[in-house]
């Protein structure tokens, strides 16, 4: 844990959240990389800048969907920050959709580019969830299990004993869904797989987190984001199953 670097300047004193640097690396490594892919794929110039500025207006949406979600799914004193990760995936969703309509873009094509370089983002800010010390998981006696300091909230949720690093857990996820999602699976299969791949795998890692995280009241005994990743998992069955449906009739 290590959530801020001191700076002086002259008498002034202030200090960088290493989550913003880690959410700022994050979105550079999207911008960058989706760059990278198209060129290499030798895709329309235009059209690339276009889907570039929509992935700009998708930042933006995410923030801005969860940044009220947050607020009316897991109430004003969650101790997370000041949104969550799961609706600004679905806002996020939601925004580049309507952003890729305004650019006369096909969602099909570009998205599909996109998917592994989503992964890598989420996956820089969850290292940053790391550095600042939140989304922590429950106590443990594994060898995986880290002590946070004093300070930290996991400290002082579960006291002077080792937890598991759930954050972690999520950013290895992410980074091996990337690279799967880069160099092993086709375009045409990208957004079903991520949607099944990370919808199981962030419900799993779900049972290890021993933060705080609310309460929907819909399923009981799930967490908000496991709720979440129920409509990820189905959503990605469907897709799934309409692809299988749609190859048998060829």
């Amino acid at each position: 844990m290590w959530p801020t670097i001191p700076i002086h300047i002259g008498l002034m004193k202030d200090e960088i959240h290493l989550y913003s640097v880690m959410a700022a690396f994050g979105f550079t490594h999207l911008f960058w990389g989706v760059e990278m892919c198209a060129r290499s794929n030798k895709m329309d110039r235009n059209d690339t800048g276009n889907f570039l500025y929509a992935l700009g207006f998708t930042i933006v949406g995410a923030y801005s969907f969860s940044l009220v979600a947050t607020q009316l799914l897991y109430g004003k004193d969650h101790p997370f920050g000041t949104i969550a990760v799961m609706p600004a995936v679905v806002g996020g969703l939601v925004t580049l959709v309507i952003a890729t309509q305004c650019y006369r873009l096909p969602l099909k094509v570009w998205l599909p580019v996109s998917m592994p370089f989503l992964c890598f983002a989420h996956a820089w800010g969850r290292l940053g969830c790391f550095l600042g010390g939140c989304c922590y998981g429950k106590p443990t006696d594994s060898f995986l299990g880290m002590q946070f300091p004093e300070k930290s909230l996991a400290c002082q949720a579960h006291g002077h004993v080792p937890v598991h690093p759930t954050q972690l857990y999520e950013m290895v996820l992410l980074v091996a869904l990337g690279l799967t999602l880069n160099f092993a699976i086709p375009a045409a299969h990208r957004i079903y797989s991520y949607l099944l791949i990370y919808g199981l795998g962030r419900f799993g890692i779900e049972f290890l987190r021993g933060d705080d995280r609310g309460n929907l009241g819909l399923i009981p005994g799930l967490s908000p984001s496991q709720q979440f990743c129920l409509l990820f998992i189905t959503a990605g069955a469907v897709l799934a199953w309409r692809q299988h449906l749609a190859r048998s009739r060829d």
